[in-house]
């Protein structure tokens, strides 16, 4: 039967992983049609557990770039560019999308590292709403909080910049150094978001996080310069998250950093009281184990494993050399980012 826009859904569709991709009673758009006809194939293949993580992976890449990024895309360039508020009508859609997506990544349990590898080079406006979405409700399940509030989380981060969709892009993008004016414009965009999202029927936590997700525990933060008390777990949490992929995303002024970067960039921020010890600590340790005994290739070419994480010092950790005594960073006062050939 041919699609047609304006047509409702009769039942639930679902991928044969078993996630819903549209609800019963969906009215279809154009979106719904060209997301339903591209996966048509896809829909009816195979998503079990004899497929490779990476065709696993693909079909989610598939996922994002076919609904969910288009989605986001969208929305921008037809509704919010005209005007001052979504509906909620606008925002059941965004989240109904991207909950295709942010399912199959739990199901199929997607890595943070597989995450970062494959969304890292696209618009990053629209990859990094998608990314920190992902990686805070990673975090969510890190810190052991239940399926619900990792899905808050999730949708935290889907919504957290949308402010940024009301800032001249070639501000946004711009490779050069920006004017006092251009920094201070961005830094409103936490309000931009929460005008556009107020008086709808979003939940107060997703607003919350818009608007406080740049605020930091000692006030040093923008736009409302709050403190630790002002500042509610969550929101510490998708900060995080956004500290994170902002670092190791390729941005237009210079390229993707590394994940001891920015582990090391994390650990700072904590010593500084800018972000939250009690959700960076139990981050950047998971993030660790995750090369742990892995081969490392040192600046002097030599190759060393991770053999003993500091919970309090990850970025510090004991290394295997062969043919030597174990090297603990922590001890000589280094960091793995500083002795490591990345």
């Amino acid at each position: 039967m041919e699609l047609k826009k304006g047509m409702v859904l009769k039942e639930d569709i679902y991928s044969l992983s078993g996630v819903l991709l549209l609800k019963k009673g969906t009215k279809l758009n154009e979106g719904h049609i060209n997301f339903l006809n591209h996966h048509k194939i896809q829909l009816q293949a195979e998503l079990s557990s004899k497929n490779s993580p990476e065709q696993k992976l693909g079909e989610i890449y598939e996922l994002v770039y076919k609904n969910v990024y288009s989605s986001i895309k969208d929305l921008q360039k037809k509704i919010i560019a005209e005007k001052a508020k979504l509906d909620n009508q606008e925002i059941s859609e965004m989240l109904d999308a991207f909950e295709v997506l942010h399912k199959e990544f739990t199901l199929h349990d997607v890595g943070i590292l597989e995450i970062m590898e494959r969304f890292s080079e696209d618009e990053y406006l629209f990859k990094h709403c998608l990314n920190v979405g992902l990686i805070a409700s990673k975090i969510g399940k890190i810190l052991k909080l239940t399926n619900e509030h990792q899905k808050m989380l999730a949708n935290m981060g889907l919504f957290h910049d949308v402010g940024k969709f009301k800032i001249d892009p070639a501000i946004l993008n711009k490779p050069t150094r920006l004017t006092d004016d251009e920094f201070n414009l961005i830094k409103q965009h936490p309000k931009f978001g929460y005008d556009l999202l107020e008086g709808t029927s979003i939940d107060s936590m997703i607003l919350e996080g818009v608007l406080k997700h740049h605020e930091r525990l000692n006030g040093t933060g923008y736009p409302y310069r709050l403190r630790e008390e002002d500042i509610p777990f969550f929101v510490r949490i998708l900060s995080v998250a956004d500290t994170f992929d902002a670092i190791c995303s390729n941005r237009v002024y210079r390229g993707s950093m590394s994940l001891f970067y920015a582990i090391d960039e994390l650990i700072k921020e904590i010593n500084l009281n800018r972000l939250d010890e009690n959700i960076v600590l139990p981050f950047a340790n998971f993030l660790m184990e995750l090369v742990k005994g892995k081969k490392i290739t040192l600046r002097n070419g030599k190759e060393v494993e991770i053999i003993h994480l500091d919970f309090k010092h990850p970025n510090q950790p004991i290394l295997k050399v062969d043919g030597y005594q174990p090297l603990n960073l922590l001890k000589e006062n280094l960091t793995l980012n500083q002795v490591a050939n990345m």
